[in-house]
């Protein structure tokens, strides 16, 4: 920073610890301001901003004694915010701790595959049971032994010094042989930054806990949400219920090991699985138009009661009994070292969310594929959110937030709150989108058409081609994607191509990923809104050119269009909430994956003419797609699109 800067407050001089951008300066500034006064802040910045060092310099210079939760959705964003509190300490004195959940750092769930599929609270039960009957290695969990009997101050000042993200701290404790989930938790409350996932704060019971740990109030906590354009649907998902096929299944082998008693007079647990079993299959077959259905309100529960012929009554003292019989299971799983999970205890509680879920918040539905479920889902992410306005304040960021205002409505944050959009320091001529007018996805047409696919494929292996420059092509599915594979555009566009799969493992497309990162003129085949298209950093050249094949509008589901009549019952904004803005939003980011610092050179090109109606998107359309492109990387510093490429006399979105 130049001494003028430093004189100016909020730029958080004392804390940044590098040659500030004015962007960055208008970050810290914006935060320092809302943050001091206990006002909540929605910010966008884009990606490569540097947003992450930013807010924490920010709130650094001004939290005063309170303490910052930093809510991350992935491990990459969170080995980000470790990497700045590294470069922050070495300026002025910061410890900050990164924490997972057991089923990501617990050592004994590495080598146990039930345990990672563990629920938090099943989770916390088996350790705190194996912590009570820890009294050597091979008494209950020997990381904990080892924990207990290691050197706890050599420990915590190689936390405090080192600020491992939570990877390097599994590996570290997996060579000293001690937990690295108690002794993170053990650290927390020296902390002054704690970067942890969603989960741990919009979870009630993972959330007092932490407040615990870290020995502060809510009303002493400034949180941080990173990627905020994805909370709402994180909300909505957290605030919901399903039960399933397979876990009615489940309910019939607990009643096989524990014992199968009586539920109401002659129904035994069995009967009741069974009979859970054949009504979601029923129901699925009444309401499933395409991947789900609306169910009526009350339809579940009054074909239970009638297929089993009870009373309302007699189906309040089910549940209940249901309820005693679960505790039971999970009870004497846990005294035989398993486990405590036990789906009877699982449909009981189901059973009262269902029961009490408020239909003006919540849609009933039946799900299909291959294990088909009921579904309580909350439409209003606000109840999850509701927690944040008891903190001392919040910030809200993301480099494609879309509409601050409707991002602040959606989760009912006051009305003081901040919004902020700070463009970027890079030169706008360094990333273009233009998108082309005789090509659309819209299934009405591609169904009519055989041979749009065809023109697509031939479109995207002549831009690809023209190119020749790595290219990740993103379809809006993965049908799509199949249709494509089926048209052989695999082979033409050459050896150097990656597929993302359906249900493809995390290790095994980051293979693929670090493969493409590594080739030269690489194409990669991939899904808008799926991991590849958020969150990956593609630096330099390993990403310059995205193709987007299509408008990714979320699929026509009955929750879907749900949605959309809650929020234009509410706002009269159904469209533009949940179909609009979530759109642009997945346009933005996967656009966005060029783009990491003022060096990188980038464009992208949308294949469907529907382009047109997103002004926000400032794309220009083209005749000739692979002759715009050609000539994007024929002229130094990335210029203005070549005459031959353009349409009429120049760019729309103006």
């Amino acid at each position: 920073m130049t001494s003028d800067q430093k004189a100016q407050p909020g730029n958080s001089a004392s804390y940044f610890p590098y040659i500030a951008r004015k962007s960055q300066i208008r970050i810290m500034r914006s935060v320092f301001e809302a943050v001091s006064a206990g006002r909540h802040v929605v910010l966008e910045s884009p990606t490569g901003s540097g947003k992450t060092v930013s807010v924490l310099s920010a709130l650094m210079e001004c939290r005063g004694d309170r303490k910052i939760l930093y809510l991350t959705r992935t491990n990459s964003q969170q080995k980000q915010v470790m990497k700045e509190l590294r470069m922050i300490s070495v300026k002025s004195p910061v410890f900050g701790i990164a924490i997972q959940g057991r089923n990501n750092s617990c050592l004994l769930a590495g080598e146990d595959e039930e345990m990672k599929t563990g629920t938090p609270e099943e989770l916390s039960s088996y350790c705190s049971f194996l912590k009570e009957r820890t009294k050597s290695e091979t008494e209950g969990c020997r990381y904990y032994y080892g924990l207990m009997n290691s050197d706890s101050a050599e420990l915590a000042g190689w936390m405090k010094r080192r600020m491992p993200d939570s990877e390097e701290l599994v590996k570290e404790c997996a060579v000293l042989r001690v937990c690295p989930y108690e002794l993170s938790k053990s650290l927390l409350s020296d902390a002054d930054v704690v970067t942890a996932p969603y989960i741990y704060f919009f979870d009630p019971f993972i959330r007092r806990r932490l407040l615990d740990w870290m020995a502060t109030p809510i009303e002493k906590l400034i949180v941080v949400l990173d990627e905020a354009h994805n909370l709402p649907d994180y909300l909505r998902e957290i605030e919901s219920v399903k039960f399933s096929i397979k876990a009615a299944k489940g309910m019939v082998k607990e009643a096989e090991e524990y014992g199968d008693p009586e539920v109401t007079p002659g129904t035994s647990i069995r009967d009741v699985s069974e009979t859970v079993e054949s009504i979601i299959t029923g129901m699925a077959k009444d309401f499933i138009l395409d991947e789900d259905g609306l169910v009526p309100e009350t339809e579940f529960e009054t074909r239970l009661m009638e297929e089993m012929g009870i009373s309302s009554r007699s189906f309040a003292l089910m549940i209940s009994v249901l309820t005693m019989q679960g505790e039971f299971v999970r009870d004497m799983k846990l005294k035989n070292g398993r486990l405590p999970r036990s789906y009877i205890h699982s449909f009981g509680d189901f059973m009262r969310f269902w029961i009490e879920a408020e239909p003006q918040h919540y849609v009933k539905l039946v799900n299909g594929g291959e294990n088909p479920s009921i579904e309580a889902y909350c439409m209003d992410p606000s109840i999850a959110a509701a927690p944040l306005l008891d903190t001392y304040a919040s910030v809200h960021m993301s480099g494609t937030m879309g509409r601050l205002e409707d991002y602040r409505i959606l989760l009912n944050l006051p009305e003081d709150s901040v919004t902020a959009v700070i463009p970027s320091d890079f030169p706008p001529e360094n990333r273009k989108i233009i998108y082309v007018e005789d090509v659309t996805t819209r299934y009405e047409i591609i169904s009519k058409d055989a041979g749009m696919i065809a023109s697509i494929s031939e479109r995207i292996v002549d831009i690809c081609m023209a190119a020749r420059r790595n290219t990740i092509v993103f379809l809006t599915s993965y049908s799509l994607l199949d249709s494509l594979l089926s048209l052989g555009i695999e082979k033409r566009l050459g050896t150097n191509v990656l597929v993302e799969e359906k249900g493809m493992g995390q290790p095994e497309l980051m293979e693929k990923v670090d493969s493409f990162k590594r080739t030269k003129g690489a194409v990669f085949l991939s899904v808008i809104g799926g991991r590849i298209s958020e969150g990956l950093d593609f630096p330099d050249e390993s990403l310059e050119m995205v193709v987007i094949v299509g408008i990714p509008y979320p699929r026509p589901t009955a929750k879907q269009r749900a949605l959309v009549n809650y929020y234009d019952i509410l706002y009269k904004k159904g469209w533009d909430y949940a179909v609009r803005n979530p759109a642009v939003r997945r346009l933005m980011q996967a656009s966005g994956r060029m783009i990491r610092s003022e060096r990188d050179r980038g464009i992208a090109v949308v294949l469907d003419k529907r382009l047109a109606n997103f002004r926000e998107v400032n794309a220009e359309p083209v005749v000739d797609a692979p002759a715009a492109v050609a000539a994007f990387f024929a002229e130094p510093g990335g210029g203005e699109l070549a005459s031959a490429g353009r349409e009429g006399n120049g760019s729309l979105n103006k």
